[in-house]
């Protein structure tokens, strides 16, 4: 026999692209609308955007949700837009729906923080505050810059994380009232169990908000108070009060984490990834980092330049699946830091350049994110926003969009004159 036939077979690298996320706006719309339809017709809807969009980029999900709607929608889909840090409101730019940002405000005076703040106080960005003495230092930065602070107090129902007792509410609120630079736009808390249907905790904590809250919303109508995570936006309507923040739904991932008939969200994100490389292993050869793997015929396999590094999760080795040409193919070997191995041999049309499906759009897909976070015993959200920077991120249209000139992640630009 040949020496050379013994040797394995590696097919010519393809010139091919990069790994990406493909972010459908279509399906942001979709779930919007579903979301929207367990809603009182005055109810707000505020974007929850914080963690890039939970991985699926902030700008462009933001451009989706205020530049782009749906019949019978006429306006941006979404009332307001929600992130954690001023650092992320900064990175969205201009918005022309309110934004708010949900870490409480501390340490108003150290360096960067402070330029951070007066950033957010001139662009009127809603500014969450747990403290009288938080009050008063935004208070005091906003008098500095001649203008008047947005501010609401977040308060802690059950959570024991962010969030003011409530029996201090009506002194921040009372510290808010004699600052004529300081207005109250909302008031709001956070759900420990609303993803799990018909939770006791969620009605408990809704009655706490509640008792703490009504007598000051009746005198200040327009108050916004605000309560309502995905999940109790479906289990627990009665929270709805004057907004909700939905997160995780409208993405297109059920809070459960599980996929639902009943709520038939659309998953908005699909990772690709082209194959950079086809080889042949003879059966019984070992494959990747600590031998893991044995080939137990002779195979096919396929290298997808993606890795831990870019959130492929190393949980994935020698459990998880791929899709190739609308065919599984099964993670072979450990998840490398730049690379996985897949397995082609049962997909001979499988060639270098060919598209690889990290992770399908599709919720009952051997790829979704709920089979990606079974395999790594962890939650949807997880995988979701730790899909790394390496990873490019490009929006589609719907496919009813009116013509818009694009840049090159496919983001609305303005409208020549």
């Amino acid at each position: 026999m040949d020496p050379a036939a013994e040797r394995p077979r590696m097919d010519a690298p393809a010139c091919v692209g990069d790994s990406r996320v493909i972010l459908s706006r279509d399906a942001l719309l979709h779930n919007v609308q579903l979301l929207r339809r367990h809603l009182q017709p005055e109810t707000r809807l505020c974007a929850v955007i914080k963690a890039d969009a939970y991985g699926h980029d902030a700008s462009l999900v933001a451009d989706a949700l205020v530049n782009f709607s749906r019949p019978p929608l006429e306006a941006p889909a979404v009332d307001a837009l929600a992130v954690a840090t001023v650092e992320e409101a900064a990175a969205l730019g201009e918005q022309p729906v309110p934004v708010m940002i949900l870490r409480p405000v501390e340490s108003v005076y150290l360096g960067r923080r402070r330029q951070m703040l007066c950033e957010a106080i001139e662009r009127q960005w809603v500014l969450s505050i747990s403290s009288a003495a938080a009050a008063g230092d935004v208070a005091r930065l906003a008098v500095s810059l001649h203008r008047r602070a947005v501010v609401q107090v977040m308060v802690d129902t059950g959570m024991a994380r962010e969030g003011a007792p409530l029996e201090q509410l009506p002194q921040i609120l009372s510290a808010i009232s004699v600052h004529a630079s300081l207005r109250l736009w909302g008031i709001c808390t956070h759900f420990a169990n609303a993803d799990q249907p018909g939770h006791e905790t969620l009605s408990g904590q809704l009655a706490m908000f509640r008792s703490a809250t009504d007598a000051f919303a009746r005198a200040h109508p327009r108050v916004i108070r605000h309560a309502a995570n995905s999940g109790a936006v479906f289990f627990a309507p009665e929270a709805g009060l004057q907004m909700v923040r939905p997160g995780i739904a409208l993405y297109g991932v059920d809070p459960t984490g599980v996929p639902s008939l009943d709520r038939p969200l659309r998953p908005a994100l699909k990772w690709t990834s082209p194959i950079l490389m086809v080889r042949t292993v003879r059966a019984g050869q070992t494959c990747g980092y600590g031998q893991s793997w044995t080939a137990p015929r002779d195979s096919r396999l396929g290298l997808v330049p993606v890795g831990y590094a870019d959130g492929y999760n190393r949980a994935f080795s020698n459990r998880g699946v791929m899709l190739v040409n609308g065919q599984a193919a099964p993670v072979v070997g450990r998840v490398s830091m730049d690379s996985t191995m897949i397995d082609l041999t049962d997909i001979p049309s499988a060639q270098p350049g060919d598209e690889a499906v990290l992770m399908d759009n599709d919720p009952l897909s051997p790829a979704s994110v709920y089979a990606l976070a079974r395999w790594a015993d962890t939650i949807p959200y997880e995988i979701l926003t730790r899909i790394g920077q390496r990873v490019q991120r490009v929006a589609v249209d719907p496919p009813d969009a009116p013509p818009r000139r694009r840049d090159e992640r496919g983001r609305a630009m303005p409208q020549r004159a």
